[in-house]
This record gives C-alpha cells, structure tokens and sequence, in this order.
C-alpha cells in the first residue's frame, strides 16, 4: 500500500484546525483519518488533534479484529473515548466550549476494508467502474439535498452551507456511519470540506487517477487546485493506493 497526507492552511485562514494520521499497527492494519475541527479560535485545532491522538493510540494497541461485529465494536468505543475526551476537555476550559469536529476514517484489516465517518469530511473511493463519494454528510445542507428540498446549485450559496448534524466533542450523543466497502477498489482519497467544497468531484477524480504523477504530486496538485479556487478553507488530503498483491 502507497500512502501520502497533507494539510494547507488555505489563504484566508489564520489557523490550520484541520488534522490528519496515516498508520500502521503491528497486525498488519493500516488507519487513515481526516478531521476538520469547529469551534473557532484554537478551539477547533486542539479538538481534531485530540481525536487524532486517540484513534491512533488506540489503533497501535488494537487486538487482531476478524469479525465484523469486533470492528464494529472497536470503532465505536475508539470514537466514543475520542468524543469524551474532547467534551471534557471543552467544560474545563471555557475559551474552548462547544468545540468539536468531524471524522472520517479508512480502517484497512488484513480481512476487509471498512469506513467511518462523522460530520462532512468525505472519503472517496476509486473503483474499476467509477469514483465514488462512500461517505454521507452529516450537515443541513445535505439533509435538505436528501428530501430533495435543495437542488446542488443551491447548496453552493446556502446560508447554512457549513452548518453541521454531528460531530465529534460538541454533543454527548452523536451519528457515527459505519460501513464495510468492496476491497477491489485502486484508491480511497480522505478530505476536508476544504478539498471537496471547493474542487469538483470530477477534477478531483482527474488528478487520482493521472498515471503521470506519483502519489505526493497527486496530494499536492489537489491542494494547489482548492486554493486556486480561492482558498477559502484549511484542506486536509489522505490518499491511499493499493499496489500488486495487496491484501484484502
């Protein structure tokens, strides 16, 4: 497996809130993860590298997981001792109340390939027949897509185009989507808002898949392409490719 993450703080931003982590365990495993942090200030920065810090600790001391149900179980206590951490974290300090942020994750098994997420962070996965957005958003904007109660083009200028549905530290209860994905895929790509809001499914899909550049190349050129497009956001690229004889 070829793997490679980086992270822009944008051109408007005067903070990077957002975090990454790429590992690997002693059973093989392999853990990728994006978070965007909310909460403003250095609120949001501290929350994503919580979370960040946790799930890794946790996934370099996780028991072989076989089963689905035991990946399930895993996943879900990680992320619940990841939001924990960052809600007491929050009451303790008040400069930091209601901080928080989103999650999405590729947990790769030597058996199968599962995906979480929470908040609006995406992971795309790129297969024989298609680039696929495998991830929902946990965000009004979304919401209102679903019910077919907003076209896209509306989305783009809608007022509440970054207002969340779930994260991780804002709340004690929280949507966690779990799911265990077809393992033939050729890439999975992890991002912040700050890659897919700005830059278009299709261009993206472009620059993964150019034979031509290596793997740093293709991470670099798509955080080149968000800030071309004005920067708006920190944009936080994990991006994943299987190579001959890869397991699952």
């Amino acid at each position: 497996m070829k793997v490679c993450g980086n992270t822009d703080i944008g051109k408007t931003r005067s903070t990077n809130e957002d975090d990454y982590c790429i590992a690997r365990n002693d059973n093989g495993d392999w853990l990728a993860l994006v978070c965007d942090g909310i909460g403003g200030s250095a609120a949001g920065e501290v929350a994503s590298n919580i979370a960040t810090t946790c799930l890794y600790n946790e996934f370099m001391k996780s028991p072989v997981l076989k089963k689905d149900y035991q990946v399930e179980r895993w996943i879900r206590e990680m992320l619940n001792k990841a939001n924990d951490q960052i809600f007491a974290r929050s009451m303790r300090n008040k400069t930091q109340r209601g901080m928080g942020t989103t999650c999405v994750g590729a947990l790769i098994t030597r058996f199968a390939t599962y995906i979480f997420n929470v908040g609006d962070s995406r992971l795309y996965a790129d297969y024989a027949d298609g680039f696929i957005q495998m991830s929902e958003d946990h965000s009004v904007i979304a919401q209102l897509m679903r019910e077919g109660k907003l076209s896209q083009e509306e989305a783009k200028s809608h007022a509440q185009r970054n207002t969340l549905t779930s994260a991780l530290g804002v709340w004690r209860v929280y949507r966690m989507d779990l799911h265990k994905i077809d393992s033939d895929y050729r890439h999975l790509l992890l991002c912040s808002d700050g890659l897919h809001g700005y830059v278009s499914e299709s261009a993206i899909c472009d620059i993964v898949n150019d034979l031509r550049l290596s793997l740093s190349e293709k991470v670099n050129l798509l955080i080149s392409k968000a800030n071309q497009a004005g920067g708006m956001d920190n944009c936080t690229i994990v991006l994943l490719e299987k190579e001959a004889g890869d397991r699952p």
